[in-house]
């Protein structure tokens, strides 16, 4: 089980990196954590506890952004690859 567990917050903690992503993208410089809690599926009354933190998405944020970019731009993949 706990293998099981770690697999899932690793998945979470992936997502999270990606919808910040997204948001330090397009300009947004904030993240909401009740919201980030939100639409991970944590229930209103523990994801409201959040309401009032943020997460900033600074240069710094951006730099680890491109770091990772770079190592996942170094993995190959096959030619016959599908993607769905």
């Amino acid at each position: 089980m706990l293998e099981q567990d770690e697999v899932l917050h690793e998945r979470i903690k992936t997502i999270m990196l990606d919808v910040m992503a997204v948001l330090y993208d397009n300009g947004i410089k904030h993240a909401h954590m009740g919201a980030m809690m939100r639409l991970l599926g944590v229930d209103d009354d523990k994801a409201s506890a959040h309401d009032n933190e943020m997460i900033e998405l600074d240069e710094k944020f951006g730099a680890m952004l491109s770091m990772l970019n770079k190592d996942v731009a170094s993995v190959e993949v096959p030619k016959d690859a599908t993607f769905h």
